[in-house]
Formats: C-alpha cells, structure tokens, sequence
C-alpha cells in the first residue's frame, strides 16, 4: 500500500511538472510581436576574441600566454626539428585554428590546405574536396576497403617529397576517390578549452554524481564519464569527447 502511494506521488509531480513545461514551450512558441527579435547582421569591427581573460591572471600568466603559448601555436612544424608528419592537416595548429583570430576555426576564403600544399607537402595531390574558398577540412572514412566499420581521421598530406623527409620515404596519401565513403569536420575553435582541460577528473566524477534537489533519483536521470582506452582517464574533448587533452 505504502509503495502504491509513492508511485501515485511520484507520478503526480511528474505530470505536473510536464504540464507546466509545456504551457512555458506554448508560451515562448506565441507571437512575440514588438518583442521579436532581429539579426543585426555580422558585426564589425575587430572580432574581439582569442585574447586571454582579463580577470583572475597574473603578470606571469599573461607572459606565458603571449610569449610562449601563441608563438609555439602560430609556429610552422618541420619533420626534422619538430617532428611533422609522417602524415599532417596542416603544419601549424593555427593553420586549421586561425579565424577570427587565432585558436578559431576556418577562415571563410583563401582556405590555407590549398595554398600551402605546394610548399608543406610538394610530393601531394590536393584532393577535389578541398577548394580555394572552400573550408579547411578533415576527413574520415565510414568504412576500412574490407568493409568494416572505420570512423577513424585519415590525415590529408604526408612528408612525401618534402626536403626535411628522410631519405627514401614514399608514403602515399590515403584514396580519396571514394566520395561516398568520407565525411567531413571543419575545426571548431579552442577558444576557453585550455579551461576545460584544467577541470580535475575529480571535479567531473564529483559533479556527475551530484543530486542535491533529488530530481535526478526522482527521473532516474544517470550518466557516466566517457574513458580513455589506455589509462581510464576522464576525456572530455572532440565531437563525442573522445579525447582526453588538447
């Protein structure tokens, strides 16, 4: 009797609470007439972005983002000093990152694979989705050639033909011929993300498991952190967080 009675409160709130979520949707949904709003268009000027917070660092900080973290961000990679390759995007990080401003995404025009192909990968072909005004993209493969499933990113360009290559290599690039068997991601900027990293697994796990209203017991509302494969770690970046750091 006591457990017909819980179920018949619990089942109370819940469809007061959908009653009352639904005439909120009904009321965001009605004509909002002098209320409605407009799109200013792009806004101009600078864009205001990829500058470090100016609240809650010190001078110290400051230094490090200006004279260490952009430079080795906006820096061009080579294979025998830095170790490009053997197959690469692009060789900057602000080369896939770079509008509005650094730590973005694509640029709208001039799309930086394309135009730096010749010089950061001579021995390459530049395949047909790229386009000179067409976004800066990376590819994967739906499926391996022996038809199961793949998902994986396969790097556009190799060290092929580049004068830091070590002697003799010859990799090819992957076949691009396939059309139907890839999709594509345009970068998304990292702009806030080294905050993100900052979080403690701790804090993720701790927040998780938070309940203080008891509404998530009440729905039966769980979850779970997605794992790295290798140490078990929280990851918590791309487009399922997928990876555990930057």
């Amino acid at each position: 009797m006591l457990q017909c009675s819980k179920d018949g409160i619990r089942k109370s709130i819940i469809n007061t609470i959908m009653c009352l979520g639904f005439a909120v949707l009904l009321s965001l949904l009605a004509p909002a007439g002098g209320y409605a709003q407009v799109d200013p268009g792009i806004r101009g000027g600078l864009p205001g972005a990829g500058q470090p917070f100016s609240a809650g660092l010190s001078a110290g900080d400051r230094a490090f983002f200006n004279d260490v973290g952009i430079p080795q961000f906006t820096q061009v990679e080579n294979v025998d000093e830095d170790g490009l390759g053997p197959r690469f995007n692009l060789d900057s990080c602000a080369g896939c990152h770079i509008f509005p401003a650094v730590g973005g995404s694509s640029p709208p025009t001039n799309n930086p694979q394309v135009m730096r192909a010749p010089t950061m990968a001579p021995g390459n072909s530049v395949p047909s989705f790229l386009d000179i005004n067409g976004p800066i993209r990376e590819v994967r493969f739906i499926r391996h050639a022996n038809g199961t499933p793949d998902g994986g990113v396969h790097s556009i360009f190799t060290i092929t033909g580049r004068p830091d290559s070590p002697t003799g290599c010859a990799i090819s690039q992957p076949n691009f011929s396939n059309t139907s068997n890839m999709i594509f991601r345009i970068p998304t900027p990292v702009f806030g993300a080294g905050l993100i990293e900052s979080i403690t697994d701790t804090v993720i796990r701790r927040n998780l498991n938070s309940d203080p209203t008891g509404l998530k017991a009440l729905f039966g509302i769980t979850g779970h952190v997605n794992r790295n494969g290798n140490d078990g770690t929280v990851t918590r970046f791309g487009w399922k967080a997928q990876n555990k750091s930057l």
